[in-house]
């Protein structure tokens, strides 16, 4: 009997069929595609982030190393009248007459230049450090009360409590309690607590005098008005007159009307406010 014909293939047969688990063994698999994709996917959202984070890490680093200012603010006093006020952190500042300060809240620090006279500050602990700027001159706060005096070319440190360290083109140098100091110079000037007490009495509205020249109490007294008070025909002759007392500010003028009655001497008050002080 014949063999059969053999039946041609059928048209839409796969051609891969006999070739499917060979290619199955060496091609991935729908789902390894998709575990792949999924992995890469993961990995550049990964690498996206930490970019991300390194770019944030450098500004942070940028901005740390800049300090930037965060909020400034410049007060100035006229003659006559004192200000005292609570600031950053509860640093309380206390501004005499004829005084300006700057205050800059910064991003790590607590500045403040001391553009003319004087102020005392009662520094409150904060993690930002306070620095005090007088001109090239830095002054740093190690927990402390202090007065800095600024009059023309030359500037003073003194510290009523705590200590404080200064650095400046002349150099470095600490100073607690009872010590004060030439910025210019580095050089200790004499200073008490009790003689700083005396000569910051301003911060409390008034002028304390113990046995003070004559030529200093009439400093001290034009430093508080808006005219000079003066010993008529240039500088007070020796031996002065000392005077000793405590006074109010706002009685200024009282006090000046009064020296006649205190101390030998004779008051002259000019039109333009000028007041001349002689011997009686």
């Amino acid at each position: 009997m014949p063999p059969a014909p053999a039946r041609p293939p059928q048209a839409d047969a796969d051609p891969f069929v006999p070739f499917e688990d060979a290619l199955r063994a060496r091609l991935p698999s729908r789902e390894d595609i998709l575990r792949e994709a999924k992995a890469q996917s993961a990995q550049r959202r990964l690498r996206r982030r930490r970019g991300a984070a390194a770019v944030c890490v450098a500004l942070c680093a940028g901005l740390w190393a800049w300090n930037p200012v965060l909020k400034e603010r410049t007060v100035v006093v006229a003659a006559g009248a004192p200000r005292a006020w609570t600031a950053h952190a509860g640093t309380v500042v206390a501004l005499d007459s004829r005084s300006s300060l700057t205050m800059q809240l910064r991003l790590r620090s607590r500045d403040l230049r001391l553009n003319a006279g004087q102020a005392v500050l009662d520094v409150a602990a904060d993690w930002r450090p306070l620095r005090v700027h007088v001109g090239d001159t830095v002054i740093r706060d190690i927990g402390t009360v202090f007065r800095v005096r600024r009059e023309g070319d030359g500037a003073q440190v003194a510290v009523l409590e705590g200590r404080v360290e200064v650095s400046g083109p002349s150099g470095r140098a600490e100073l607690g309690a009872g010590q004060a100091l030439d910025l210019g110079t580095l050089r200790p000037l004499p200073a008490s607590v009790a003689a700083l007490e005396r000569e910051t009495a301003w911060r409390e509205g008034r002028l304390r005098f113990d046995g003070t020249p004559l030529s200093e109490v009439l400093a001290l007294l034009g430093h508080y008005r808006a005219a000079p008070v003066r010993w008529a025909g240039g500088p007070v002759p020796g031996p002065e007159p000392r005077l000793s007392g405590e006074y109010r500010i706002r009685d200024v003028e009282a006090l000046i009307d009064s020296l006649p009655a205190i101390l030998p001497l004779r008051v002259e008050r000019r039109p333009d406010g000028l007041v001349l002080v002689s011997a009686r």
